[in-house]
């Protein structure tokens, strides 16, 4: 008699609390049939919804992604004959420069070293989603190139021969710099997997004192240092930022940082600020890639973006835009000079509006030919990464 009781006030509670649940689920992102179908018309809910299923899935990785790229499109897109912007244009491709390719080779680490995998099987998936879209891309490139008057085509033979060993379209650079250090990944992995956090300071630290180079030579300080020759040589390029990546996803976390230390980013800017105009440092220095304040700014990049909470909605948007980020990469600068910039360039827009203007337009143009692409060309990973 007493079991009986006990269930019916379970059920009472269950129906009490059931409507609870309910409208507390709606609220949470449970939607209705009608939605759902309304839903399914759009192109980014029909890509992200299924994705957006889980919360392992760390966004902030897509919003770095997306920020970076954004960043590409920014440095790329001031016309050389635009007057106007002389201390505007400086500072755009300072935080360009700190955001662009860094981050991406940032992410890669951040990715590919943070876990161990099967070698070839990782490398034959980048040689179909990275190489063979690049390759094409770069044969458009070169044959617009020709039509437009600014390559021969008796060239083209040989730089078609040169694509897989080196860039034949300037801004492709970055692709054979990080396929480089694909090839690195289970050397660097297995490493990083048996390493202490102090080992991969150490590391850092050799790689850090490399970037003072810059200043060195043709730089501030005029020697002439053959570093080729040096034991620094080693632990000099671009691999660096991979394992800085590594280091700030797994050991650093923007809330336990000191705020002098947060405070860091504005003290160079207003440096920037400062000693731009004087020449004291050459502005090649200052916009170098390789330099220790490009680094700390974009590292500083990184770690904000990693610990911003994001919407539903906005981790809809970096999630899409992210996934199609390698496909506008690749098309950008077809779009950008090819398209944007002779329509651009007799209207002399300042440089303050036009750079702004030109990046979005591209990334808007360039987002729908790739997704385009992606929805209605079969095997579109080849041709565009997705």
């Amino acid at each position: 008699m007493r079991q009986t009781e006990v269930g019916v006030k379970v059920k009472q509670e269950v129906h009490q609390i059931q409507p609870y649940v309910q409208t507390n689920l709606h609220g949470a992102g449970v939607r209705s049939d009608v939605q759902a179908e309304s839903d399914r018309h759009s192109p980014l809910m029909s890509v992200t919804k299924s994705n957006l299923k889980s919360d392992k899935r760390e966004y902030w990785i897509d919003a770095v992604r997306s920020f970076a790229c954004l960043c590409v499109l920014m440095s790329h897109s001031p016309i050389p004959s635009t007057e106007g912007g002389r201390i505007v244009l400086p500072v755009y491709n300072f935080f360009a420069v700190s955001g662009a390719s860094i981050l991406f080779f940032m992410i890669s680490g951040a990715l590919v070293l943070y876990r161990q995998q099967e070698f070839l099987l990782f490398i034959k998936k980048r040689v179909s989603r990275i190489f063979f879209p690049m390759v094409l891309w770069t044969l458009i490139s070169l044959v617009v190139e020709c039509f437009e008057g600014k390559a021969e085509w008796g060239d083209m033979f040989g730089k078609i021969l040169m694509i897989p060993f080196a860039p034949q379209v300037g801004t492709y650079w970055f692709i054979y710099v990080i396929f480089g250090i694909y090839l690195l990944t289970p050397l660097l992995s297995t490493w990083l997997a048996h390493t202490s956090k102090r080992e991969v300071e150490f590391v850092l630290g050799l790689w850090g004192i490399t970037l003072l180079f810059p200043f060195i030579g043709d730089g501030c300080v005029k020697i002439m240092i053959n570093f080729s020759h040096g034991y620094f040589y080693y632990f000099y390029g671009y691999l660096g930022f991979a394992v800085l990546g590594y280091y700030l996803r797994k050991y650093v976390t923007w809330m336990n940082m000191d705020w002098r230390k947060k405070v860091v980013p504005l003290g160079l800017f207003m440096v920037f600020l400062i000693v731009y105009p004087t020449n004291l440092i050459p502005h090649s220095v200052l916009q170098d890639r390789m330099a220790l304040h490009t680094v700390i700014l974009a590292s500083f990049h990184f770690l904000i973006i990693k610990h911003t909470h994001f919407s539903t909605k906005m981790k809809k948007f970096v999630y899409v835009f992210a996934q199609h980020s390698f496909g506008i990469y690749l098309v950008h600068i077809l779009v950008m000079r090819s398209v944007l910039w002779p329509i651009l360039e007799p209207i002399e827009i300042n440089h303050v509006i036009a750079v702004p203007l030109i990046t979005l337009m591209t990334a808007l143009i360039s987002f729908l030919l790739v997704w385009v692409i992606g929805k209605v060309v079969p095997y579109s990973k080849y041709i565009v990464g997705v």
